[in-house]
């Protein structure tokens, strides 16, 4: 079952849907929270070493100074057409054990060819941090992304059947490497 307007903003004000910093009741709507666009970025860099040819999804991947480059404290990024990167959420979030997330772009910035997210929208059952936004521009004109100002993305809850243990929480495992994420690719 998704959550209302009434059941999020219950959520909010116990304390158990964490948002750091808070999140005004205007941006909560019919049955979503919309977030702002953090500060800090990541793209794959625009030459790529000549060493490597292809990468593999595994996770030495996050840590490759070969292959990223981060912008860090940006108010605005410019996202170029057919180009991607990785963005955050400038709220950190904490998920309780009885709800899961789910993150979705906005339909303002869809209408100029922006996506929110490639294929990754769910956030677990005791996640906490900022969320990453794998954001790309389909369009075909340049969009400023705005740190702080920005909302592209909108997040979605769920009941869950039954509320989860702490040990089948996100984070609980330790291969869960975005937990308490507050960039958008962990740092290792």
């Amino acid at each position: 079952m998704v959550l209302s307007k009434p059941d999020l903003l219950q959520l909010i004000a116990s304390g158990r849907l964490g948002l750091q910093p808070a999140v005004d009741a205007s941006r909560v709507g019919p049955v979503s929270i919309d977030l702002k666009l953090g500060r800090r970025f990541s793209r794959f860099r625009s030459v790529r070493p000549g060493h490597i040819a292809a990468i593999h999804v595994d996770p030495g991947l996050w840590g490759s100074h070969d292959l990223w480059e981060h912008f860090e404290d940006r108010e605005v990024y410019r996202l170029e057409p057919g180009a991607f990167v990785l963005a955050h959420t400038l709220e950190r979030v904490r998920i309780p054990n009885d709800v899961v997330g789910l993150v979705e772009g906005r339909s303002s910035f869809a209408r100029v060819g922006i996506t929110v997210h490639v294929t990754a929208p769910k956030i677990d059952p005791g996640f906490q941090g900022t969320i990453t936004l794998e954001m790309a521009n389909f369009g075909t004109v340049p969009v400023d992304l705005r740190a702080g100002i920005d909302e592209p993305a909108q997040l979605l809850l769920l009941r869950l059947s039954s509320p989860l243990a702490e040990a089948d929480l996100y984070g609980a495992g330790a291969g869960d490497v975005f937990q308490y994420q507050a960039e958008p690719l962990p740092r290792q």
